[in-house]
């Protein structure tokens, strides 16, 4: 007896409908996406308990013929496609052919239609997927769609069903996404006949950010702009500054070609741009749009059109993280824009020093402070803060006439003025945008990681008086033994010293009055947590915690008195410094608040 069969229609087109219809909000991304495809300006959205009893979703576009309503159910029936290779062109949502079929093979349907210039609309009645009624109906040109008691023939699929406000919570971040796409559409949203959404038409995406959430969010949001003409690609969009964070990836949409997409590069190339940025386990707010030739992208891969494939992914994917980073860097600069130019005086020479400190090292040190005319070196004044080096290796003349300073040196205007310290901690500065505090700590362990990234085999190093002697556990020891060429690479002068300690004789000058033990006690923890990694990982991992560990040591520090002259060189530095937005541990440098948002505290503004 033969074991195999054939099975009957109804049941293929149920099973079918798994791949198209898993949940409500798989039903309202196909008929809103049905709707704008038909060229409407007004959808209503209507749901009713989550979707699983009721969607309606009504509209002002083309409208169909009778003809077109019985046969848009019929499965793969489509007006976007005659062949594959309409595919490389195509500008529509759907073009399959299956949603609607798929829809109503799980469902109970309601179409109500009528197209311009007909003399009268048609209602059509599906249930199980077959027309049970149809007539002539007076309704208004578009499409009123009415989908009942989904999954009602299908109950093994209904029980999977989650709980109202998980499938609510889909339904609402999918309308966010087509009102965040089509500004230029009126989006309406009832949830149980409460209005939930009324979004009018706007100009502007920040505009649809402030009708979705908050002035907070929309006030936050920097503009993304980037155009590759030799590639065809263009990026736009908003994401949030560095103040701005969420704890998940909800408010993260990024379409390509106007098309909402799912695509793991994609997100992981945003969250690239805020490396070093956002904290840990943080997710900023962004809505990214994609366009680039149709051919360079495949929109075939996935049964509900939500993922795509690129032709060239690393392009898109390095483009996005560059764009992000753009914005964020010119947020900043906004706030603390310094000196553009600097004229030396002719006579000017670097200053030299002995021969156990390499003179090149001071150069990023910029003497643009000082007069030219430099007595004597005072070698053993040598404090901790980098940011007072310039005034230990320098004597100022007293007698200097600072009107031939200001000769000497001109600098561009800056953008803000400094009011002062807050708490010997935070920087308080003021400009046309409103008021920010920088922290002195983060913002000068941001400047001093990123110098030592670029030079730590050269670091200036000073032998030690009273040479320092760290005992250890043998197995931290042992550990230890075999990567302390790491403590010397970056100017600690460290040596195995008996079977259980070792011995430090030199550290850079930064750290000569910092104690080691931390740093040598993390730095195993470091070698025992890494060891497993390639050398080349191994070694990158490594060398980052120690340069933002020595970074944290060498600034200056919360409680620090520092003169109007050392913030400014602070700031100045900061601004021309990568990554600048937070310190290598992650927390920010600077946190602004608006005019706006000051005026409104003050009740000056509603």
């Amino acid at each position: 007896m033969a074991k195999i069969k054939i099975l009957s229609p109804a049941e293929i087109c149920k099973i079918a409908a798994g791949e198209v219809v898993e949940r409500p909000a798989n039903i309202v991304k196909e008929l809103v996406e049905n709707a704008l495809d038909a060229g409407a300006t007004a959808i209503e959205i209507y749901i009713t308990k989550s979707g699983k009893t009721a969607i309606n979703i009504i509209d002002n576009g083309s409208g169909m013929s009778r003809q077109d309503a019985i046969l848009c159910f019929a499965h793969h029936a489509t007006s976007k496609i005659s062949s594959v290779a309409d595919l490389d062109q195509l500008n529509s949502f759907g073009f399959r052919g299956e949603a609607l079929s798929s829809i109503s093979a799980v469902s109970k349907v309601t179409l109500s239609t009528m197209e311009k210039g007909a003399a009268c609309g048609t209602k059509v009645v599906l249930e199980d997927g077959k027309v049970v009624f149809q007539t002539d109906i007076a309704v208004p040109i578009g499409t009123d769609i009415l989908i009942t008691d989904l999954f009602y023939n299908v109950p093994a699929r209904q029980k999977f069903l989650k709980k109202d406000d998980t499938e609510w919570r889909q339904i609402l971040q999918l309308f966010q996404a087509f009102v965040f796409d089509y500004s230029e559409i009126h989006f309406k949203l009832y949830n149980d006949d409460r209005l939930v959404h009324n979004c009018p038409p706007v100009q502007t995406l920040t505009e649809r950010v402030l009708q979705i959430w908050d002035a907070g969010i929309a006030n936050s949001m920097l503009t993304i702009n980037h155009d590759d003409q030799s590639k065809d690609l263009h990026i736009t969009g908003i994401v949030s500054n560095h103040q701005t964070f969420r704890y998940n990836r909800a408010n993260i949409f990024c379409y390509v070609n106007r098309r909402l997409i799912k695509n793991h590069g994609l997100v992981k190339a945003l969250l690239k741009g805020y490396a070093n940025i956002l904290p840990e386990g943080r997710y900023p707010v962004a809505i990214l749009f994609i366009e680039l030739p149709h051919n360079q992208v495949d929109i075939n891969v996935h049964p509900r059109k939500e993922e795509v494939s690129f032709l060239n992914p690393r392009i898109v994917e390095n483009a996005i993280s560059l764009a992000v980073k753009k914005a964020l860097e010119g947020q900043l600069s906004k706030y603390i824009a310094g000196p553009k130019s600097f004229n030396q005086p002719a006579n000017y020479q670097a200053y030299q020093v002995s021969n156990r400190f390499k003179a090149a090292q001071f150069s990023d040190y910029d003497l643009n402070l000082f007069d030219n005319k430099i007595k004597h070196f005072k070698e053993d004044s040598l404090e901790l803060s980098a940011l007072k080096i310039k005034e230990d290796l320098v004597e100022i003349d007293s007698s200097a006439n600072t009107s031939n300073l200001s000769a000497q040196t001109s600098f561009a205007e800056r953008n803000y003025e400094i009011i002062g310290q807050f708490k010997k901690t935070y920087i308080l500065i003021s400009n046309d945008d409103g008021l920010s505090l920088v922290d002195q700590h983060a913002a000068h362990e941001r400047v001093m990681y990123e110098r030592f990234k670029k030079r730590f085999l050269e670091v200036v190093t000073v032998n030690l008086m009273f040479p320092v002697i760290i005992n250890l556990s043998p197995n931290d020891l042992e550990t230890l033994r075999p990567h302390i060429e790491i403590l010397r690479q970056h100017g600690i002068g460290a040596e195995v010293f008996g079977n259980d300690s070792i011995i430090i004789q030199s550290t850079p000058t930064y750290l000569k009055q910092t104690k080691l033990d931390d740093l040598v006690r993390q730095l195993i923890d470091w070698v025992q947590q890494y060891q497993n990694l390639d050398l080349d990982s191994f070694t990158k991992e490594i060398n980052e915690r120690m340069h933002a560990q020595m970074a944290c040591k060498a600034a200056v520090k919360a409680g620090d008195k520092l003169t109007n002259e050392q913030m400014y060189e602070l700031l100045d530095d900061l601004e021309k410094t990568e990554n600048r937005l937070t310190c290598p541990h992650g927390r920010p440098t600077i946190w602004s608040f608006s005019l706006n948002e000051i005026e409104k505290k003050f009740k000056r503004k509603l």
